[in-house]
C-alpha cells in the first residue's frame, strides 16, 4: 500500500505542475485597454529609436487597439551582414549570425518569463531558393505579453545587436494553430497509456493479496 500511496503523491504532483504549466503557456489575458495601449506606446516612444527597436509606431498602436487577448505568432525571415554593422563606439563585433545570437540570447529570456517562445528556427536555407539565411516563428501568449516584452529597456538595449545583425529583413503577424511535432504526441499517449496500465496492474495485485 505504501508503494501504491507513493505512486497517487507522484501523479498528483505531476498533475500539478501539468496544469501550472498549462496555466503559463495557456492563460488567457485581457484585452488591451485604450489608455493601457497609450500608456505602453508612450514607454515605447520614449525608449531611443536608433540603435533601439525602430518599431513601426502607427502600426504597432493599430495592432494593440485590435487585440483579442488570444496568442500570436510572429514568422520572421533574417538575411544577415558578413561584418556586424555595429557602431565603432559600440565595443562589439563579430559576424551579423554572431550579432543576432547575442540579441536571441537576450530574447529567450524575455520570452520565457512571458509565456512565449520559438516554435520554429532554421540554421539553414538552399541559396537557389530563398534569400533568407534564416527563418524564425515565434509564438507570443498575447499581444499584451508582446508588447510588454518590447516596452523592457532589457529589449531596447538588445535590439542594438539585432540591427548590427542584419542586411535585409521580413516579418508576418499571424494567429494559427500551434500543431506539435507527431512524435511528442506519440510520446504523450505512450506515456499516459503506460501509467493507466502501470496503476490498474499495481491496484489489482493489491486487490488479490
Amino acid at each position: 500500500m505504501d508503494s501504491f500511496r507513493l505512486l497517487a503523491s507522484s501523479a498528483g504532483i505531476a498533475v500539478f505542475v501539468l496544469l501550472a504549466l498549462t496555466y503559463w503557456y495557456q492563460w488567457s489575458a485581457r484585452t488591451l485597454t485604450q489608455p493601457e495601449v497609450d500608456a505602453y506606446m508612450a514607454t515605447i516612444e520614449a525608449q531611443t529609436q536608433n540603435p533601439g527597436a525602430k518599431h513601426d509606431l502607427p502600426a504597432l498602436r493599430k495592432f494593440l487597439e485590435e487585440d483579442d487577448g488570444k496568442p500570436v505568432y510572429t514568422a520572421n525571415m533574417y538575411q544577415f551582414n558578413e561584418v556586424a554593422g555595429y557602431p565603432e563606439e559600440s565595443g562589439f563585433g563579430g559576424t551579423g549570425e554572431e550579432a543576432y545570437d547575442r540579441f536571441s540570447s537576450v530574447m529567450i529570456s524575455l520570452m520565457t518569463k512571458r509565456g512565449s517562445h520559438p516554435v520554429y528556427g532554421s540554421t539553414w536555407a538552399d541559396e537557389a531558393n530563398s534569400k533568407w539565411d534564416r527563418i524564425v516563428i515565434v509564438r507570443y501568449r498575447s499581444r499584451r505579453d508582446l508588447v510588454d516584452l518590447f516596452a523592457t529597456d532589457a529589449f531596447a538595449e538588445a535590439s542594438l545587436h539585432k540591427w548590427a545583425s542584419l542586411r535585409e529583413h521580413d516579418r508576418m503577424l499571424v494567429q494559427a494553430l500551434h500543431i506539435p511535432d507527431g512524435k511528442y504526441i506519440a510520446i504523450l499517449i505512450a506515456l499516459v497509456v503506460g501509467g493507466v496500465v502501470y496503476v490498474v496492474g499495481r491496484t489489482r495485485l493489491q486487490l488479490s493479496s
